[in-house]
């Protein structure tokens, strides 16, 4: 189920809580051997994220393997569903759910439970504080002259100077 209550405010005056003694110290966790393919792509893809947000750790290493894994069985189970469909027949010659879809669906939620403690949801990213920041804005068209142009003349007959 998801996390109940207000996102925590850093300012508020906490009072009768347990004081944290230990410290992690935020590392970038080493991939291992194990993970191929998919699962290494999104090992590849996550760990650099993470580490910028600056909650990961080595001790997070085993969490992200397993949300890496999760992420390839699911990938490739969706494979499986693009090909074979849904409803399959059954043993009875009956339309039944695909085992492949029930399967998915289990590593769905695998994957939003990992992805919330790591930090992979915008809101367990806001309950973290982590503030997001926009993305430069690059584009990859090349600018018309003639838009620019339009807007130029459209800005001068609108402020009355040309």
């Amino acid at each position: 189920m998801g996390e109940r209550g207000p996102l925590p405010n850093p300012n508020a005056v906490r009072r009768n809580r347990r004081r944290s003694a230990g410290r992690v110290t935020v590392a970038h966790p080493s991939k291992p051997r194990s993970l191929t393919g998919e699962a290494a792509a999104e090992w590849s893809r996550v760990v650099p994220e993470l580490e910028r947000s600056g909650i990961l750790s080595t001790v997070d290493r085993a969490l992200l393997v397993r949300y890496c894994t999760a992420w390839a069985d699911w990938v490739e189970l969706d494979r499986l569903l693009q090909q074979g469909g849904k409803i399959v027949r059954g043993q009875k010659g009956n339309l039944v759910r695909s085992p492949a879809w029930l399967m998915r669906k289990d590593a769905e939620q695998t994957l939003i439970e990992l992805g919330r403690q790591l930090g992979l949801t915008p809101v367990a990213r806001l309950r973290a504080g982590i503030t997001h920041e926009p993305a430069p804005a690059v584009s990859d068209e090349p600018q018309d002259e003639r838009v620019t142009d339009f807007a130029a003349e459209r800005r001068k007959r609108l402020t009355g100077a040309g």
